[in-house]
């Protein structure tokens, strides 16, 4: 919204500018002042572009450290599943999620005056906190396994139906496995979503200059969603190809 009414500032104030070089508007002062007002107005336009920028940065680190931990996450289930699985695992992956915590507290000082954004850090802080429990109730599995594996050891023998309670448990963890998948194919799509939304919402600007970093800005974020996207085909998310073409097709009418 700020970058909006720059923009039309902006674009008022050029139009005042044209006017001023005839003198019967506005005297040499008027002029001049009017001159200082458009300077500061590009100015700002230069630093909200950049604070855009910076914006969509932060976004990407992450949500890449998060596909990075969904990916842990799935080993360690994998690792659990044929009864390795340690706590040492589970640390690297609470310290990553603390990390992402961190830099969604900086990302909401940068949000607070973009509706769009600030709505993105709360769906990311929504993501993060079914991180976090996720990895506690891995944590509360292999806690609860390490203080029992030795009387399951002594125990085996004697229960006749523990192979078909591994079974069980076996097919629990691959549907959790399968359900992980889905989520991550889920959070790489909607990061697609955000970056096109970020594309299709690029304030318009005036001016050769201005007009050139638009369209490298659109076009960057464009290629984030179609990578995204990508990513979520892979996943087997349903529907990316689709919006892999329409994200195609605006990039070749940039």
């Amino acid at each position: 919204m700020r970058t909006l009414k720059i923009a039309f500032l902006s674009l008022f104030a050029a139009g005042i500018l044209w006017a001023c070089d005839n003198p019967e508007y506005v005297s040499r002062n008027e002029y001049e002042q009017l001159l200082q007002e458009y300077a500061q107005l590009q100015e700002a336009a230069e630093a909200t572009r950049a604070q855009y920028a910076e914006q969509a940065a932060a976004v990407d680190q992450i949500l890449r450290e998060l596909s990075q931990i969904s990916g842990r996450t799935i080993s360690l289930r994998a690792d659990m599943e044929h009864g390795a699985g340690e706590l040492t695992q589970v640390q690297q992956i609470e310290e990553s999620i603390a990390d992402i915590k961190q830099q969604l507290a900086r990302l909401d000082e940068l949000s607070r005056q973009t509706g769009e954004l600030q709505k993105l850090v709360t769906s990311l802080r929504a993501v993060v906190a079914q991180k976090d429990q996720e990895i506690e109730a891995l944590k509360a599995e292999i806690t609860l396994r390490d203080a029992t594996i030795d009387e399951q050891h002594r125990t085996i023998n004697e229960q006749s139906g523990k192979i078909e309670d591994q079974s069980q448990v076996i097919t629990r963890q691959q549907e959790n496995l399968q359900a992980l998948l889905a989520e991550q194919a889920q959070v790489l799509f909607q990061a697609g979503v955000d970056f096109e939304n970020l594309g299709d919402n690029t304030p318009d600007m005036h001016g050769g200059r201005d007009k050139r970093n638009q369209k490298a800005y659109r076009k960057e974020m464009y290629e984030k969603a179609l990578y995204y996207y990508s990513q979520a085909q892979q996943a087997g998310y349903q529907g990316a190809s689709f919006r892999m073409g329409k994200v195609q097709e605006k990039i070749n009418e940039l």
